[in-house]
């Protein structure tokens, strides 16, 4: 199916009864039908109505799995407030991240950032109207049966501790979240280190390439997937850092600072204090 918009959202069918939805073509997220329920996987910043947003394209109950716990995943998950129990799913090292994102939402409505980017919706918008459903636990290996679709859950402890993967076997997919992206972040409060990130990698190599994955498909540049032959570049590039043979960059971004390593057409933000050569 070609991609169609529908105000900031460009959508996309990518597999069976599964759409790509680009909100504002910064934050990804993906829905994914089964016979009984449907997934949403992450909700982006939720600037619109999520929940009337995928009404539009199923009417089976939506149940949402966050990748990770950061605001750019996590933000649309109030649209579903009110679904009772099971209604969002997130590996528990990463609820701890929600909660924040939860316990500061009024206050971050009155970041000058985010008003600057985000002025438009949110103007006159009434935080304390606005209520977030509590998440419940998903874990590695655990399967999620949508009737006639299942969605497997693989662990990928790295960008953040809770990070998760889910792959549809059938459509050959995986749901990476932002753990394997063309640009990755390891550099924040909540990552983990580069040894942990490189296991983890290793891991879900293996796991995608017997379960014949053939897109990957990421939480922000995913207009076109990512392949795993194309993890060995990653693989090969993260043992560098590890053992101390690449070269980086520092940065500074709105989030913070570090050093950057390229590879090619990927790249990874390290941590500042971490051992590695600059």
């Amino acid at each position: 199916m070609a991609e169609t918009e529908r105000g900031i959202y460009f959508i996309e069918e990518i597999g069976k009864n599964a759409y790509k939805i680009y909100e504002r073509r910064d934050a990804a997220m993906y829905l994914v039908c089964g016979r009984e329920r449907a997934c949403l996987i992450d909700t982006a910043f939720g600037l619109n109505d999520l929940k009337a947003l995928t009404g539009e394209l199923t009417d089976l109950p939506v149940t949402v799995v966050n990748t990770h716990g950061h605001t750019d995943h996590v933000l649309g998950n109030h649209w579903f407030y009110g679904g009772g129990p099971g209604r969002v799913l997130m590996h528990p090292k990463d609820r701890p991240l929600y909660e924040e994102v939860v316990a500061g939402f009024a206050d971050m409505l009155n970041d000058p950032w985010v008003k600057n980017a985000f002025g438009e919706f949110i103007r006159g918008a009434d935080p304390s109207a606005v209520r977030f459903p509590a998440a419940e636990d998903i874990l590695d290996g655990d399967v999620i049966d949508l009737g006639g679709k299942k969605l497997e859950v693989v662990g990928m402890p790295g960008h953040t501790a809770g990070s998760v993967m889910l792959l549809d076997r059938e459509d050959g997919i995986c749901y990476a979240g932002d753990s394997v992206i063309e640009n990755l972040w390891l550099f924040l409060q909540e990552s983990l280190p580069p040894e942990t990130y490189l296991r983890s990698l290793r891991r879900a190599k293996g796991i995608l390439e017997e379960a014949g994955i053939g897109r990957i498909y990421n939480g922000h540049f995913s207009c076109v997937p990512l392949t795993v032959p194309r993890m060995d570049g990653m693989i090969a590039g993260m043992e560098m850092i590890v053992r101390g043979a690449a070269e980086g960059e520092k940065f500074e971004n709105a989030v913070g600072r570090g050093i950057r390593y390229t590879f090619g057409d990927w790249s990874v933000l390290c941590c500042e204090d971490t051992d590695l050569p600059v």
